[in-house]
């Protein structure tokens, strides 16, 4: 994780104890998070879902804040290929 201005950088490959601290530091900040942009590590596999379920609590609660992949609506992931969703408002 690196915050730039108002840019926040998120490592794909962050574990559940860092999605847990990355929450708590998000919600003192979410104000001043203009986009968030994830980065992609060696493996490029994001190792839990509950870095994806905070995103989308973050979106939902700053609708103006700038998601690349949720722009797109997929993600691409080295091993896995693209990964692909439809999301429902």
């Amino acid at each position: 994780m690196y915050i730039d201005g108002d840019v926040l950088e998120l490592d794909i490959e962050m574990d559940l104890e860092e999605v847990k601290s990355l929450k708590t530091f998000v919600q003192d900040r979410l104000n001043y998070i203009e986009e968030i942009v994830l980065l992609h590590g060696k493996d490029g596999v994001p190792t839990t879902s509950a870095l994806f379920a905070l995103l989308f609590w973050v979106k939902r609660q700053k609708p103006s804040i700038k998601i690349d992949f949720f722009e797109t609506m997929n993600l691409e992931l080295e091993s896995f290929g693209t990964m692909y969703w439809i999301a429902h408002e």
